[in-house]
């Protein structure tokens, strides 16, 4: 006896049909297979390698916004020395202040070196304040206003934002003159902003504070 094929309609065999897939993994991997295209399947390949790519474009983001911030930093060292002076002889009363070291000069002053190498020689300084000396951006010596006979070294750290490091070298760079010198140090950090807490810490550390203006 023949056997009659039963002919379900549309809804019903679709229905079926998504029955026994769900109840198949392997039958839904060969059936997106079948009707997927060969750019479909991809996709998944392709989104990891845009997502690689993007990952890459941020670290290149981020060094870049790096280098600029430390451009803006030099370009503030530079910009310094130009008007220091005049800024600095009204912020902290001083009269006659001359550079004695900056990062436009490729030696500092030979007065300023040859008595830095005698404190050494003589145990005044360590070699590691000798260098931090070398390094400091700016050293000024002036008078104080209130009385010519006193003089005084000004050690300027230069920063973008002014933060713990800048505080805590402008510091030592002061000491060390002092100890060099046996005269009276201000220790400076100027910059184009700093945080609440590392204001705190400078106020702390005796260190004066300037923010400048970017346009200066």
């Amino acid at each position: 006896m023949a056997q009659t094929t039963e002919q379900l309609d549309p809804q019903s065999l679709v229905a079926r049909i998504i029955s026994e897939i769900q109840a198949n993994p392997v039958a839904q991997q060969l059936l997106l297979r079948a009707m997927l295209t060969n750019e479909f399947l991809g996709m998944p390949a392709r989104l990891d390698a845009i997502e690689a790519d993007v990952a890459e474009i941020k670290t290149r983001v981020s060094a870049l916004e790096r280098d600029v911030a430390t451009l803006r930093g030099d370009s503030l060292e530079v910009k310094i020395p130009r008007s220091i002076r005049p800024y600095l002889s009204q912020k902290l009363a001083l009269r006659r202040p001359r550079i004695m070291q900056s990062a436009m000069t490729v030696e500092p002053d030979r007065e300023l070196r040859e008595t830095i190498y005698r404190a050494v020689d003589e145990n005044v300084i360590t070699v590691d304040q000798e260098d931090r000396i070398g390094m400091t951006d700016l050293i000024l010596r002036a008078r104080r206003r209130d009385d010519s006979m006193v003089v005084v070294w000004v050690a300027v750290e230069a920063s973008n934002t002014i933060n713990r490091n800048d505080i805590e070298r402008a510091r030592e760079s002061a000491d060390a003159l002092r100890a060099v010198f046996d005269e009276d140090s201000i220790a400076v950090a100027m910059g184009y902003a700093i945080r609440e807490e590392d204001l705190r810490l400078a106020d702390m550390a005796g260190v004066d504070v300037f923010i400048v203006d970017e346009n200066r």
